[in-house]
């Protein structure tokens, strides 16, 4: 390799780890074991040779052009929202796309309406961003019980409980596990009245915003300890790509009953089917084979996502159709 090819590959190594892998810059140089200004010297000439490009993004930015490809590519999505997304990593996407599914949410809950938030962290993203805005008779209902704090640091019942407040909304959580540890969820709730009255707004919500989860990165119930290993190694040898609130389903849509299917303590795909408005908020490579297979057996009718997720949507269609 020519001096000048290994100088380039270097400043673009050193360029990703810094703008995309977050790593710092004293972080890379202990690893390339030179200076800190050495490496800030070579973030500056990427940028002098072009590696490095600084956009600056509006958060109300749209792209409509991939917007209005999606509609014609999923003709059955009633709400599109895409935000520009230049790079930053996961933690910058999931801001964007909470900030923009905030403001669907905003626009779309109108008065007299139920609406069941499921959970994730761009999901609490979208929540944190809502402005307060009461709406009359609105009621806000948990989509699935609570995992716990040590999976993602979410408390779900506070989440609903925080939006509610954003909209005056009376607000019902379920209080149990996302998962059981035995026995079933039907048998649970109806004798527990209180979980049976959240557990029946939540499946017949007009309005759903709903976090995907990724058989490739998530695996949340085994890391918050709700299923057993052996229950984990079952659902791995399953064709899925990813699931709604421990609803499981392959690449084309088709769901897939999981090992612990009869514990999960949450909604139904075919209760958002049935909705009005059945939102997938997500983005990030993990997500796209999630986002295609739910779009495909139509568990959502509006997407909230990134310009890369969803121009990675339409490849991931184009090679598995």
């Amino acid at each position: 390799m020519s001096a000048r090819r290994e100088r380039t590959q270097l400043l673009t190594e050193v360029a990703q780890a810094y703008y995309e892998q977050g790593r710092t810059q004293e972080q890379i140089a202990r690893e390339l074991n030179v200076s800190r200004s050495r490496v800030s010297h070579y973030l500056a000439e990427a940028r002098q040779m072009g590696i490095v490009q600084i956009r600056v993004v509006d958060p109300r930015e749209r792209v409509t052009s991939v917007e209005d490809r999606l509609r014609q590519h999923f003709p059955h999505l009633k709400e599109v929202r895409v935000v520009p997304l230049f790079g930053g990593g996961p933690e910058v996407a999931r801001r964007l796309i909470g900030r923009a599914a905030a403001e669907v949410l905003r626009d779309a809950v109108l008065p007299g309406q139920w609406v069941c938030l499921g959970c994730g962290r761009t999901l609490r993203e979208m929540v944190q961003a809502l402005h307060p805005r009461p709406v009359e008779h609105v009621t806000l209902v948990q989509a699935m019980g609570s995992i716990g704090h040590e999976a993602l640091e979410i408390d779900f019942g506070e989440l609903v409980r925080d939006a509610g407040r954003a909209f005056g909304a009376r607000v019902y959580t379920i209080p149990a596990p996302a998962i059981l540890g035995a026995g079933s969820a039907a048998l649970l709730s109806a004798a527990n009245p209180p979980i049976a009255e959240a557990l029946k707004l939540a499946r017949s919500a007009d309005i759903y915003m709903v976090g995907l989860g990724s058989m490739e990165s998530d695996l949340l119930y085994a890391r918050a300890g709700l299923i057993l290993e052996c229950e984990m190694q079952m659902l791995q040898e399953l064709p899925v790509v990813g699931d709604i609130c421990g609803r499981f389903f392959d690449l084309h849509g088709r769901s897939h009953p999981s090992p612990f299917e009869e514990r999960v303590m949450g909604i139904e795909l075919d209760d958002l089917k049935r909705a009005v408005l059945s939102i997938g908020v997500a983005g990030g490579p993990d997500k796209v084979a999630p986002l295609l297979g739910a779009l495909r057996g139509r568990y959502i009718n509006g997407l909230v996502t990134d310009e890369q997720t969803a121009r990675a949507l339409f490849r991931l269609d184009e090679e598995t159709s």
